[in-house]
C-alpha cells in the first residue's frame, strides 16, 4: 500500500472516530456551538480523506514513508483507542 493511501486512510479514520465521538455527545445531552463545529469538521475531513483516496496522486501529500506519514498513523490510532474507550465507558 502506498504511503499517500495509508496518510488518507488514517484521516478517515479520524473523520470516522470523530463522528463517533460526536454521536455519543449527542446522545449525552451535550449539543452546542462546539457540537456543531466538531460535525463540520468531520464533515470536511471526512469529504477531502474520501476524495482524496478516489485519486491519491493528484493531492498532495507525503509520497515516500517518512515521519509526517507515521505522526498521522499514530494520531489516527490513539484517537481511535480514545474514543473506543469511550464508547466502551458509554456501553459498560
Amino acid at each position: 500500500m502506498s504511503p499517500k493511501r495509508v496518510y488518507w486512510s488514517a484521516f478517515l479514520v479520524f473523520g470516522l472516530c470523530a463522528a463517533v465521538d460526536i454521536a455519543l455527545d449527542v446522545s449525552a445531552g451535550d449539543v452546542g456551538i462546539n457540537t456543531a463545529a466538531a460535525a463540520a469538521g468531520v464533515v470536511v475531513v471526512g469529504y477531502a480523506s474520501v476524495v482524496a483516496l478516489r485519486d491519491p496522486d493528484r493531492a498532495r501529500v507525503p509520497s515516500d514513508w517518512g515521519p509526517l506519514v507515521y505522526l498521522v498513523i499514530v494520531g489516527a490510532a490513539l484517537y481511535a483507542f480514545g474514543v473506543a474507550l469511550q464508547l466502551y465507558s458509554v456501553v459498560m
